[in-house]
């Protein structure tokens, strides 16, 4: 039985990685939060290790406020750039191996074809340079280690879009969504279930960067309105442009992700968005 760090446990995606943690009993999976493991600190890891002694980090701790990110460019690389360094110096210390998480934002470029592992970055925001930055620390470590490039995350757990839509939906008659905006949501549960099932195969670590996201490019528009259809609320959902809907952050208008790689290699298919989307508002109805 390996022994696994999951950082960031507090997180969206830590808490996905919790909620299946019981269907993994193969793996022994040591679950941190902030106030125990700091990542941009390295005398917590050494900390921790020596209590609890570890085979590989997960690391789901993450500066994600993408608007935020704008003003807190210290911040954001500290925790995406700084704290991937701390990790990767430490796990070549110690023999670990790394998985990483980034984002679909590291992309924007004119051309509407997904994108594949290896195509041209151009992040438009600090967030998305700050996570591109990482990616690169952890690219050059001599430990064994892989990214996943995920896109518009949500579940259950935190804060994402569909909760946001189910919040706004119980308070508003009507809401307004970006329709020119395009990618692949990506389930929590689902990608927190691939990581643990497949990280025992062999050739798991054979690339640096794998992208995943459930199947199915649509908008945000048409994301909220499946949202609303399935919760059976009667909010009107109605279109409108980025230029009618601006935030502190540039979105990229294009970010669906090639998953070509990590289906052929890893042998998956990954489930329908709307799949995913349901099992997702079910588990939040009954939670």
């Amino acid at each position: 039985m390996s022994s696994i760090l999951i950082t960031g446990a507090e997180g969206q995606l830590g808490q996905c990685f919790q909620a299946v943690a019981k269907e993994f009993t193969k793996h022994n999976l040591f679950f941190v939060s902030k106030k125990t493991l700091d990542i941009t600190k390295a005398e917590s890891l050494e900390k921790v290790y020596h209590q609890h002694p570890f085979e590989g980090i997960i690391n789901c701790a993450a500066y994600s406020k993408v608007d935020q990110a704008e003003i807190e460019i210290e911040k954001a690389h500290e925790i995406n750039e700084f704290g991937i360094q701390n990790l990767v110096t430490f796990a070549e210390q110690k023999d670990l191996f790394i998985i990483h998480f980034s984002t679909d934002y590291v992309f924007d470029i004119e051309e509407r074809m997904p994108f594949k592992e290896e195509h041209a970055t151009n992040p438009l925001n600090q967030y998305a340079q700050s996570k591109l930055a990482g990616e690169k620390v952890l690219s050059k470590s001599k430990c064994s280690h892989t990214t996943f490039r995920i896109s518009w995350l949500f579940s259950p757990f935190g804060n994402n879009f569909v909760k946001t839509i189910l919040k706004l939906s119980n308070s508003k008659e009507e809401i307004q969504v970006v329709n020119d905006q395009f990618g692949r949501p990506t389930y929590g549960i689902d990608l927190a279930r691939i990581v643990l099932e497949k990280l025992t195969l062999a050739n798991f670590f054979d690339f640096d960067c794998y992208h995943y996201a459930n199947e199915g490019a649509i908008s945000w528009f048409e994301f909220a309105t499946k949202i609303i259809d399935f919760s059976e609320s009667v909010c009107k959902v109605t279109p409108c442009s980025t230029s009618e809907y601006p935030t502190r952050a540039v979105r990229p208008s294009y970010s669906v992700l090639d998953t070509g790689r990590v289906e052929n290699h890893l042998s998956l298919s990954p489930s329908p968005w709307e799949n995913a989307l349901q099992r997702c508002l079910k588990r939040i109805h009954y939670k």
